[in-house]
């Protein structure tokens, strides 16, 4: 009757590998770091551990999804530039709303 309770073979857990960042993925990261002039690996790896909040010592550590994030914040960030924040966002925003419509 208490069968359930009786010791068990360990069930092991099956990890699934990371899928690792793409050839084009690299490629639009190395762009958006050019076009964002970030030269260095060292700039470059505080960026990535910044806007994704993964540390990274190696471009290869980065996996598919963190690379899609970092891919799309790196992207905002290049049409964010040149821009003058207030430090506001209703008042940096660039779209206009229902308001400013009426």
């Amino acid at each position: 009757m208490l069968e359930l309770f009786d010791e068990q073979p360990a069930v092991k857990e099956a990890r699934l590998a990371p899928v690792m960042m793409s050839d084009a993925q690299r490629k639009a990261i190395r762009s958006l770091f050019e076009s964002l002039q970030i030269p260095t690996a060292r700039e470059q790896f505080r960026i990535v551990a910044e806007v994704t909040g993964i540390n990274i010592t190696s471009v290869a550590e980065l996996d598919g999804a963190t690379a899609h994030r970092l891919i799309e914040r790196l992207r905002t960030r290049v049409a964010n530039q040149g821009r003058e924040s207030t430090g506001n966002s209703w008042d940096s925003r660039t779209e206009a709303t229902w308001i400013d419509r009426l």
